[in-house]
């Protein structure tokens, strides 16, 4: 079951205590992505990420509510997997630590075919690996899977959200991750690859975003 609401909110009246085998999250990188120009018209293709804005002290603040709900809901032991640009990663490394979290390792997406920039064009983002407590862990299914994923990503005129995840990447993780049967729970879904994933993959799905135009084609997949 996917819900049309904020995560902190959805979580703390959908979700009960250790009821997730896996988590993934995509936040807000608090960049204000979404407003770049990228049309003939010269106008936007998609509005600014909701909570994408934040002053630092509130964003500190929001990320600590959904980070203390996502070690709230997921059961003991087991993954979850965080986005984040370059430019916040120490922070939420850090954020994550004083929630509970054990980080395990520092994933990297290689999308393979580079995009924006000026000093060297962005090609990658970091996936922070971590578990809850720091008591025996699942173990990730394949034992031959490292920490660089070259997964190529969507050609920008082809994207339906402005940071937008392939499908595939989120096999990768569920695969790993969880097993057949199990909830798998995105606290961001955007347009849903994560929805699309799990289904595809026998696994139930649960998860909230809180822009109404994503969350209807999360709705779809």
């Amino acid at each position: 079951m996917i819900y049309n609401m904020d995560c902190i909110t959805g979580a703390k009246q959908h979700l009960q205590d250790e009821s997730i085998d896996l988590l993934i999250a995509d936040p807000p990188y608090n960049l204000g992505f979404g407003g770049t120009t990228q049309t003939k018209t010269k106008k936007p293709r998609f509005n600014i990420i909701a909570n994408d804005q934040l002053h630092p002290r509130d964003y500190q603040r929001f990320t600590f509510q959904w980070l203390r709900e996502a070690y709230r809901v997921l059961k003991p032991g087991r993954h979850i997997y965080v986005f984040i640009d370059w430019r916040m990663y120490p922070l939420l490394y850090l954020w994550m630590q004083r929630v509970g979290f054990t980080i395990k390792n520092c994933l990297v997406w290689n999308k393979v075919h580079m995009g924006m920039g000026w000093q060297y064009r962005y090609q990658h983002e970091f996936i922070i690996f971590a578990v809850k407590g720091k008591n025996k862990a699942r173990r990730v299914s394949n034992r031959r899977a490292t920490d660089i994923w070259p997964i190529p990503r969507i050609a920008s005129q082809k994207t339906i959200h402005p940071t937008e995840k392939p499908a595939k990447l989120m096999e990768g993780i569920i695969l790993n991750s969880s097993e057949e049967g199990e909830t798998v729970a995105d606290f961001f879904l955007g347009s849903g690859p994560t929805v699309e994933a799990a289904n595809k993959l026998g696994r139930k799905i649960t998860g909230f975003e809180i822009d109404e135009v994503y969350f209807n084609l999360a709705r779809q997949r």
